[in-house]
């Protein structure tokens, strides 16, 4: 399994570029790796990882509707390969993802400040200290 192909994948699954992000918003490849680990381990679909990204590179390169089209067809509806691809959207927007049946989650401090969501409504991760000082200055502005 390739990660570059799973940061594909993510970017088009959160919607990269987005209107709604900040400009020039990427994901970070280490984080990627990460989350494909923890979804490849944790996750009840798991396994349906490298199906999920053999599908993938079937239609990345489509022009942008068909793509769209097959992306939907082909993983979003598909009983297996759907259920991982939301789990890819939560672990990108929560920084959180599936764990073992009766286990508590313990995410990562560095996944949960990444999450998508605090650019989202522009405000910095919750409990989590940034560095010295943070919470004196403004998160960054929301676009008008």
């Amino acid at each position: 399994m390739n990660v570059d192909d799973f940061l594909s994948l993510s970017e088009l699954l959160v919607g990269i570029p987005s209107p709604v992000l900040p400009p020039g918003t990427t994901l970070d490849p280490k984080l990627a790796q990460v989350f494909m680990d923890q979804l490849c381990t944790w996750s009840v679909q798991g396994p349906f990882m490298e199906q999920l990204l053999a599908t993938w590179n079937e239609i990345k390169n489509q022009p942008h509707d068909l793509r769209n089209a097959s992306v939907d067809a082909l993983i979003m509806n598909d009983p297996s390969l759907g259920p991982l691809a939301r789990q890819v959207i939560l672990a990108w927007y929560s920084g959180f993802h599936p764990w073992a049946a009766g286990q508590q989650p313990t995410p990562d401090p560095a996944n949960y400040s990444q999450a998508l969501v605090w650019m989202l409504a522009y405000a910095h991760p919750i409990g989590v200290p940034l560095r010295f000082g943070y919470w004196q200055s403004l998160p960054p502005e929301a676009p008008s």
